[in-house]
C-alpha cells in the first residue's frame, strides 16, 4: 500500500508504525536498554530497603543474634518456640488484635459515614472537607501532644467535658490505667487516620453518576434502599482495599503507641512493634526480635491473601 495515500482513521493499515506520521513510534527491542537502565534505581532502592533487610530478619530468626555483637549461633526455631513459653509475646499479640481491629473498624464506620455526609450538597460544604482532612495533615508528633494535653488527668478538656455533662463523676486516667489506656491510644489514631478513609470513600463516590440515584427515588427506594443496593456496591472494592490498607498500617503502628504510653502501663498497650523495639534495643536480641517480626510479617500476609479472596468475590458480584 502507497504510504503517501491517507488511510481512513479506522483502518488497521492508518495506525502501522510506516503509516503514523507525526504519532509516537512503538516501542522496539533497541527501547529494552534504556528502560532497565531507568528502572535500575528502584530496583536497586528496593533491594537496599525491603528485600536484603528482610532477608537479614529471616536469617537472624534462627540465631541468638545480639542486637551489637557480630557473632551469632544458629537455634534454629528455639526463638519461634520460646514465644509459646514466654506471656508477654500472647499478651503484645492480643494488644495488637485489639488495637488493629478497634481503630480500623472506628475508622471505616466513621469515615463512610462522613464520606456520606460530604457528599452531599449543603453551604461551606468545601470548608467542612478542609476541616476533616486537617487531622491527616498533622505531624504524628504534634498530634500525640495535643492529645496527651487534652487528656491529661486534672488539667485536659477532655475529663473536664465529660465531668460537665455528667459522664463521670471523676477524672479518667486515660493512660496511666490499664482499663483505659488502650481506649485512649485508640481514640487518638482513630482521630489521626480516619480521614484516609474519607479520602478514599468520597472519591469512588463521587463518581456514581447521580441519575441513578433519581431513578431510584422515581422507584420508590428510600435512603436505605439507595445505600444497599446502589452506593455499597459501588463503593465495595475500594471500602475492602481501604479497610486492607488501613490494617497493614494500623497492625505495623508504632509510634503512636510508644509516644503516648511507651507500651504501658504494664503492657496494656504493648502490640508487636513495641514488642520487636524492646526486645531489639532494650533486651538486646534481635534474634528473637527478627521472630517476631517474621510473625507479624505472616500475620500480615494472611490478612492480604483474605482480602484478595473477598476483592475477588467483590468483583464477580458487579
Amino acid at each position: 500500500m502507497d504510504r503517501g495515500i491517507a488511510q481512513p482513521p479506522g483502518s488497521v493499515a492508518a495506525y502501522r508504525p510506516e503509516t503514523m506520521v507525526g504519532w509516537a513510534r512503538l516501542p522496539s527491542l533497541r527501547d529494552r536498554p534504556l528502560a532497565y537502565l531507568l528502572l535500575l534505581p528502584s530496583v536497586l532502592l528496593i533491594l537496599t530497603l525491603v528485600v536484603i533487610p528482610f532477608g537479614q530478619a529471616f536469617v537472624y530468626s534462627f540465631t541468638d543474634k545480639d542486637t551489637v555483637a557480630p557473632e551469632f549461633e544458629w537455634v534454629g526455631i528455639d526463638n519461634y518456640l520460646s514465644f509459646i513459653r514466654q506471656p508477654d509475646f500472647p499478651e503484645a499479640f492480643r494488644n495488637s488484635v485489639v488495637w488493629t481491629l478497634g481503630s480500623v473498624g472506628l475508622e471505616l464506620i466513621l469515615g463512610l459515614y462522613i464520606a456520606l455526609t460530604l457528599q452531599r450538597a449543603f453551604h461551606f460544604r468545601g470548608a467542612a472537607r478542609a476541616i476533616v482532612l486537617f487531622p491527616y495533615l498533622i505531624p504524628t508528633v504534634v498530634a500525640v501532644l495535643v492529645w496527651r494535653f487534652m487528656m491529661h488527668d486534672l488539667l485536659g478538656v477532655v475529663n473536664y467535658g465529660l465531668i460537665a455533662i455528667g459522664l463521670v463523676k471523676q477524672p479518667v486516667l486515660w493512660f496511666s490505667s490499664t482499663d483505659t489506656a488502650m481506649m485512649g491510644v485508640i481514640i487518638v489514631g482513630v482521630w489521626k487516620f480516619f480521614p484516609f478513609v474519607v479520602i478514599a470513600l468520597l472519591g469512588i463516590l463521587q463518581s456514581i453518576p447521580t441519575e441513578i440515584y433519581e431513578a431510584a427515588r422515581v422507584d420508590g427506594a428510600n435512603v436505605f434502599h439507595e445505600f444497599w443496593h446502589i452506593t455499597l456496591p459501588a463503593i465495595l472494592p475500594v471500602f475492602l482495599l481501604t479497610a486492607l490498607l488501613r490494617t497493614i498500617w494500623t497492625w505495623d503502628k508504632f509510634d503512636i503507641i510508644y509516644l503516648l504510653t511507651g507500651g504501658g502501663p504494664v503492657n496494656a498497650t504493648t502490640t508487636l512493634p513495641v514488642f520487636v523495639y524492646r526486645e531489639a534495643f532494650d533486651n538486646w536480641r534481635m534474634g528473637r526480635a527478627s521472630a517476631v517480626a517474621m510473625v507479624t510479617f505472616a500475620v500480615l500476609l494472611t490478612c492480604t491473601l483474605v482480602y484478595l479472596r473477598f476483592y475477588d468475590r467483590a468483583e464477580r458480584a458487579l
